[in-house]
This record gives structure tokens, C-alpha cells and sequence, in this order.
């Protein structure tokens, strides 16, 4: 039999880590009057810029480079959606030939730390459907997410402001040093305090009877479109998270 080699108990050569793998992410928004306009990252590697290249399918079968682009333009909705450093985007000029249906165009994304391919297509009419159905219901829950948001701050510091009231006014009890008129102040300055608070927990009281109404009509209005349209099941999925989101940030305004 041939001698086996027995492993070197002895080496300490490290070994190296697995690269983690890519997640890309991204979107072709549209290509108008001959330019492309979208976005792209690497979740696992948030500061790579994504090389991306514009393709599309002939008429024959042959595939061809429209143009090449980096993502790495600067994007504010990409900043407030917590991708990275919101340096993401991409815009190109595209030589697109004549008789070529650009809604075809699609981009073609390498990730450069790992060399993962991904490619995006334009969104479909339905899905661009959905997308004009979602927008005005996405505002106004962002809207009243924000309003909630400074609700909640200002709330907070009105407990604070209560706090210290009822803090200074027992070391004054508690050392003796209190008089009548400066108990009085301290009390009538106590009760305004919890007066506003309790007209802030009112207005957030018919915030949430407003978001709750429009929470239904959103989710009506996307029963409808998605009848019409047949549209794929992940819009719908995307809604009821947004409005799952909302709920749980208004919750946190009441109680957090």
C-alpha cells in the first residue's frame, strides 16, 4: 500500500477567511430621450462602486453594449433608505440603435470585490401601475411618520421638564426651603406642564385615527389595482410592510 501523508499538527499557517458573499441590490428607474437613470450596491460591501454595463437583445438574437457606467453619484433617497453612504446611483448616455425597443435596455452589475454578476431589468407597466398607486399612500404615511416622530420628541421633553419640576420641588420640601408662593409657582407651573402633555397625547390620539383610515384605503386602492393588473405578489407584500412599519413607529411615539 501506498505510504499516507499524516497532517502537520505542527504548521501555523493561518487559513484564510471566506470572503463574505455578495448581496446586490439595485434598480433600473428609467431610460429616457437616450439616458439610463438607476442604482446599485453591495450590501456585504457598502463602500464598493458597482461597474455596470448597458446591454440589450437585438431583433436577431445578438446581445449588444449600450455603454458603461460606475454607481457611484450621490442620491439623497438612497441616504434616508440606508444604503451606505447614499453614493450609489448611475447615470449614462446609451447608443441605442434604431429600431430598438429601449424598454429591452437592462443593466448588468459586477460586484468588484467579489466579481458576482447581477443584472436589472426596467420595471414592468404593472409593476410602473402599482408604483404610481403606492406613491401618493407612501407620502402621507412618511408625512405622519415624521409628525409622529417630533410628537414623540416633544413629548419626551415635556416627561423631562416634569421630571425636574417634581425633583426640585421635593429638595425644596425635603430642606425646608419652600414657601407658600414658590410652592404655588412650582404647582401651577406643574399643571401646565402636564396640560400640554395631555394635549399632545390627544393630537397623537387623532393622528392615529386619521393613519388608521388611511391605512384602509391604501390597502383598498391595492386590492383593486392588483385585481386589475394582476400584478406580481411582492408589491403587495411591500405594502402591508410599510403600513406594519408604520404601526410599530407610531406605537413607539405613544409608548416608547
Amino acid at each position: 500500500m501506498p505510504d499516507v501523508a499524516a497532517p502537520d499538527t505542527l504548521s501555523s499557517t493561518p487559513v484564510a477567511a471566506e470572503p463574505a458573499a455578495s448581496v446586490i441590490e439595485g434598480r433600473v428607474d428609467a431610460v429616457q430621450a437616450g439616458r439610463i437613470y438607476g442604482w446599485a450596491w453591495d450590501r456585504s460591501y457598502p463602500t464598493d462602486r458597482m461597474t455596470v454595463e448597458f446591454r440589450a437583445e437585438l431583433p436577431d438574437g445578438r446581445s449588444v453594449v449600450l455603454g458603461r457606467a460606475l454607481a457611484d453619484r450621490p442620491r439623497e433617497d438612497l441616504v434616508g433608505g440606508n444604503f451606505g453612504d447614499g453614493h450609489h446611483a448611475f447615470e449614462a448616455d446609451l447608443e441605442i440603435p434604431a429600431g430598438l425597443d429601449p424598454t429591452r435596455v437592462v443593466a448588468v452589475v459586477v460586484a468588484p470585490s467579489t466579481g458576482t454578476i447581477a443584472t436589472f431589468a426596467q420595471p414592468s407597466a404593472e409593476e410602473k401601475l402599482l408604483e404610481r398607486t403606492l406613491a401618493p399612500h407612501l407620502v402621507r404615511i412618511g408625512a405622519g411618520l415624521d409628525a409622529a416622530r417630533r410628537d414623540h420628541q416633544q413629548i419626551a421633553a415635556g416627561q423631562q421638564g416634569i421630571a425636574r419640576l417634581l425633583r426640585e420641588t421635593q429638595e425644596r420640601i425635603a430642606a425646608g426651603q419652600a414657601g407658600t408662593n414658590a410652592a404655588a409657582g412650582q404647582q401651577a407651573a406643574l399643571s401646565d406642564a402636564l396640560h400640554s402633555l395631555q394635549e399632545r397625547v390627544a393630537g397623537l390620539e387623532v393622528f392615529l385615527v386619521r393613519m388608521d383610515t388611511t391605512l384602509r384605503g391604501f390597502d383598498d386602492a391595492l386590492k383593486v389595482k392588483s385585481a386589475k393588473s394582476h400584478a406580481p405578489t411582492i408589491i403587495a407584500a411591500l405594502a402591508s410592510a410599510v403600513g406594519a412599519f408604520a404601526a410599530t413607529v407610531i406605537g413607539l411615539a405613544i409608548f416608547g
